[in-house]
């Protein structure tokens, strides 16, 4: 899959911005992720669950918005 790269990013993304607001961990993702992609919803759930262990993102809740264009979007998330 050729969009692997933005999945890893958005990832990054989150690691990232969760460390700058001090999060213990991050309850809840909420994505945007377009039709036109060729990401598949299951292999972004399978990677932010394998990926995110021992990480401030283990078990976090993926709230996947579809969207009519291409993009895979970080809309928000929530943390504590």
């Amino acid at each position: 899959m050729h969009e692997m790269h933005l999945v890893k990013d958005v990832f990054a993304d989150l690691l990232k911005l969760g460390a700058e607001q001090k999060a213990v961990r991050i309850t809840r993702i909420y994505l945007r992720l377009g039709t036109f992609t060729e990401i598949n919803e299951e292999v972004l759930r399978f990677f932010f669950q394998e990926h995110g262990k021992d990480t401030i993102l283990a078990g976090a809740e993926l709230v996947i918005e579809p969207s009519e264009t291409r993009e895979l979007r970080l809309v928000s998330f929530d943390c504590e």
